[in-house]
């Protein structure tokens, strides 16, 4: 008999990956963004939405995080065509990648890795947050089941990658798919 596992990673999504920085003040922005990626930017701090094919974090005041599967240029396109005001786009897919931690210990594998408090009661579903992720800059939000995104420049990949084997071995660990990748498919195997 095996034992159970209780940190399962996933690569996440071939994701297109846009830095993008405006006035949230501004309607005609907030409905492009919506038009375009397909979801609405949060302005409440520290938090992210999520559709079934786009997500946006909130990385400050005027400044966002937007995952999607649709191309990075396709996306800047319909971004730029919808926007006549100030605004910035940066394509920053070829630097990110995203994995997902889920299991009964995933929580306990993020606060061995970070000094930031994940308990429950102070990151519920719904709650992003920038922070140092096993010594490199990471992107943590927490999603319903006790799940959670981590999304790391790509860099970082193999040494993130070996850490959370590492830090989820005592608690049973598992790796859903085969590889931690890019969407342009840059990245190793799994650990």
């Amino acid at each position: 008999m095996s034992d159970p596992v209780g940190v399962v990673c996933r690569a996440g999504p071939g994701s297109t990956f846009l830095n993008v920085r405006g006035d949230p003040a501004d309607p005609i922005f907030r409905d492009a963004v919506a038009q375009a990626v397909g979801v609405e930017i949060p302005v409440t701090p520290c938090t992210w939405n999520r559709t079934d094919r786009s997500i946006s974090y909130w990385l400050g005041p005027d400044e966002w995080l937007l995952a999607a599967t649709a191309m990075a240029s396709d996306l800047e396109e319909r971004l730029r065509d919808l926007l006549d005001r100030r605004f910035s786009i940066v394509d920053v897919t070829g630097a990110q990648i995203q994995v997902e931690l889920s299991g009964a210990a995933a929580g306990k594998v993020l606060q061995k890795s970070s000094p930031y408090d994940f308990h429950p009661r102070n990151f519920p579903p719904g709650r992003c947050i920038q922070t140092v992720f096993a010594k490199a800059t990471a992107l943590v939000a927490a999603k319903e089941g006790g799940a959670f995104d981590i999304v790391v420049r790509r860099s970082y990949a193999d040494y993130v990658k070996r850490w959370i084997a590492d830090a989820a071995a005592e608690y049973g660990y598992r790796v859903d798919g085969e590889e931690l990748r890019d969407s342009a498919g840059r990245v190793g195997n799994c650990p």
